[in-house]
Order: C-alpha cells, then structure tokens, then sequence
C-alpha cells in the first residue's frame, strides 16, 4: 500500500475530495481541513488516478521528512 497526499485546490471543499477520491478507490485516513490536504492509502498495483478529479489540486507520495540538527 502507499500512503498519499491529495491537495485541494481552491475554491473546493475537502470533504468533498475526500468523497471523490474514495469513490475512486483512495482508502481516505483522513482529512486535513487546515491545510486542505486528504490522506490516503492506495494499491500499489492498480492506484486510482486522482489527479484528474474535481478539486484535486495535486497528488504526491507522502514521505518522511527529516529535519538537520546543525
């Protein structure tokens, strides 16, 4: 499975993504109505094609981010 990130683009509501991309098969984990950003997870074989959605802003594997201590 991969994990995610959709962003909403303007104007749109992310509940609405939300139900979007899950009717296209996202595993929605949860939505983010701050920063306008569904979480999800997918199949790794056949994930669904988000980006072409209504109010979908953009779509990017989610990954770990490490911050420098120096």
């Amino acid at each position: 499975m991969t994990r995610v990130l959709v962003s909403v683009a303007p104007g749109h509501e992310p509940d609405d993504v939300a139900a979007a991309c899950a009717a296209a098969g996202l595993q929605v984990e949860k939505v983010l109505h701050a920063v306008g950003v569904v979480v999800g997870t997918c199949d790794d074989e056949h994930p669904p094609d988000l980006a072409g959605l209504p109010g979908v802003g953009g779509v990017e594997p989610d990954g770990e981010v490490r911050l420098d201590d120096r």
